[in-house]
């Protein structure tokens, strides 16, 4: 693990995500607050739809420009991507009691689901690290916001079958949005906010101080509780 900006907020964002995915899961919130399960598959669905669409128009371009046989890279990774977007379209259709996926059985569904999106997460953080080499400097906080800013206006749902590169990928990825926003607000539905990326205010923080302040990513070489050492007592004036 680096100090990249970039680096930092992809791993936050994947660690978010499988978070995501064990609460929709859990054992507990099956068997006391179906309720719960139902709104928390959904937005691990639109997180996780969200990012997608992100590494599509930061990253990728990036990739395949800057990086050594970056256009397989680029292929390699769309492949998983598509497999964990249909994946994430059956659980999707199942969740909303589609015709065709009524009768799926939910525990193959969300093996399918944790499967896809292992897979996706290692090819993801395989094209940062062959990404941050060919980075400048200030790149790295660049390319971490424009990640950001992306999940923030980028398409809610799963949307296997549209482009996802180039001009028709940018065209898709806009057209979908505004259409998923419209359903959003139309159905009520909860939109997480994405992992903002890592300010240096908040570098040495304890990890008691960071889960106070809410903050997205936990710096796992922060110390349980910061200690403050006590200022030196002064003179009394005279």
């Amino acid at each position: 693990m680096t100090n990249s900006a970039l680096e930092l907020t992809v791993v936050a964002t994947q660690s978010s995500l499988e978070g995501r995915l064990r609460a929709a899961t859990s054992r507990t919130t099956l068997r006391r607050q179906p309720r719960d399960t139902y709104a928390r598959t959904d937005t691990f669905l639109a997180a996780t739809s969200r990012h997608l669409g992100a590494v599509d128009e930061v990253l990728l371009p990036l990739v395949r420009r800057r990086v050594p046989d970056g256009h397989d890279r680029v292929r390699e990774y769309l492949h998983q991507a598509r497999h964990l977007e249909l994946a994430l379209a059956t659980l999707k259709a199942r969740l909303y009691g589609e015709a065709h996926a009524v009768f799926l059985s939910w525990p193959r569904v969300w093996e399918d689901v944790r499967v896809e999106l292992s897979r996706h997460n290692t090819l993801e953080r395989e094209l940062v690290a062959r990404l941050l080499p060919v980075l400048a400097d200030d790149e790295h906080t660049v390319l971490a916001e424009r990640v950001y800013r992306s999940e923030v206006r980028g398409p809610t749902r799963p949307h296997p079958y549209t482009p996802h590169t180039g001009i028709a990928g940018l065209i898709a990825r806009k057209m979908w949005a505004v259409a998923d926003r419209f359903w959003d607000t139309a159905e009520g539905r909860v939109i997480p906010e994405p992992i903002k990326p890592r300010s240096h205010e908040h570098d040495a923080d304890s990890l008691l101080a960071q889960y106070l302040m809410g903050e997205p990513h936990f710096d796992a070489n922060a110390t349980v509780v910061k200690h403050r050492h006590p200022k030196s007592p002064t003179a009394p004036e005279s």
